[in-house]
C-alpha cells in the first residue's frame, strides 16, 4: 500500500510540476510576442480585415506589414453599392449591363498586364436579373475540382470557392447576396495569383 501512495504522490507532483512549466511557457510566449508574424506562429487568431490582424489573449492586436505594391485605391461599384480596396498596380474598369435603364448585371475587373493576357485579373459579377437559392450554389460544384472546394464569405454574405476546371478555368467565389449571385473570379489561377484576390476581398463593403 505504502509503495502505491509513494508511485501516485511522485505522479501527482510531476503532474504539477507540468502544469507550472506549461503555464510558465505560456507567459513567457506572449511576453516574447512583438509582431503579426510572431502571433500568427504562436498560434493565436487571425481576424479577417486587410490587413489581417493577429490578437493575443491579453488583448494585444498586431497587424501584418502590407508591402510597398499593396498600398490601396479605393474604388465603388455604385450601382450595386459596393465599395472596396486594391493595389495601386492594378488597373480598374467596370461593366454595366442594363435594360432600358434596368441593372441586369454589374461586372468589374481588376487587371495587371495585358487585358486579353493578363498576368492576373480579378473578375466580379453581380447578377441582378435573376432570382437564386442554395441549390444554385450546390449546381456550382459540378464544374469545380471537389478538392478545392470549401465555404466562403464576402462581407458577411455566405458561399463557396473552389477551382474551375477546363477550358475557362479560374478560382471563384460565390455567395449568395439576398436571393442574387455575386461571384469574384481569379485568372490565371496560380496560387500567387490567389493570395492577390484573397488580400483583397476582405476589402469588400456592401452598402
Amino acid at each position: 500500500m505504502s509503495k502505491n501512495i509513494k508511485i501516485i504522490a511522485v505522479f501527482v507532483a510531476l503532474l504539477i510540476v507540468g502544469v507550472i512549466l506549461w503555464k510558465y511557457q505560456g507567459v513567457t510566449k506572449k511576453q516574447n510576442i512583438n509582431s503579426f508574424e510572431e502571433c500568427s506562429q504562436a498560434g493565436f487568431p487571425i481576424m479577417e480585415s486587410f490587413p489581417e490582424q493577429c490578437r493575443t489573449p491579453d488583448g494585444k492586436t498586431f497587424t501584418r506589414q502590407v508591402p510597398a505594391q499593396f498600398n490601396l485605391q479605393q474604388e465603388a461599384i455604385s450601382e450595386i453599392g459596393l465599395s472596396l480596396q486594391h493595389p495601386k498596380d492594378l488597373i480598374f474598369r467596370k461593366e454595366i449591363a442594363d435594360n432600358e435603364g434596368s441593372i441586369r448585371t454589374a461586372g468589374f475587373f481588376l487587371t495587371k498586364g495585358l487585358e486579353n493576357n493578363p498576368e492576373y485579373q480579378m473578375y466580379g459579377l453581380y447578377s441582378q436579373y435573376k432570382d437564386a437559392t442554395e441549390q444554385d450554389l450546390e449546381l456550382s460544384k459540378k464544374e469545380m475540382d471537389p478538392s478545392t472546394i470549401k465555404v466562403a464569405t464576402i462581407d458577411g454574405y455566405k458561399g463557396i470557392e473552389g477551382l474551375i476546371l477546363g477550358p475557362k478555368t479560374r478560382y471563384i467565389t460565390i455567395v449568395l447576396k439576398g436571393n442574387k449571385l455575386f461571384s469574384v473570379s481569379t485568372l490565371p489561377p496560380t496560387p500567387a495569383n490567389k493570395a492577390i484576390t484573397d488580400q483583397i476581398l476582405p476589402t469588400f463593403n456592401f452598402k
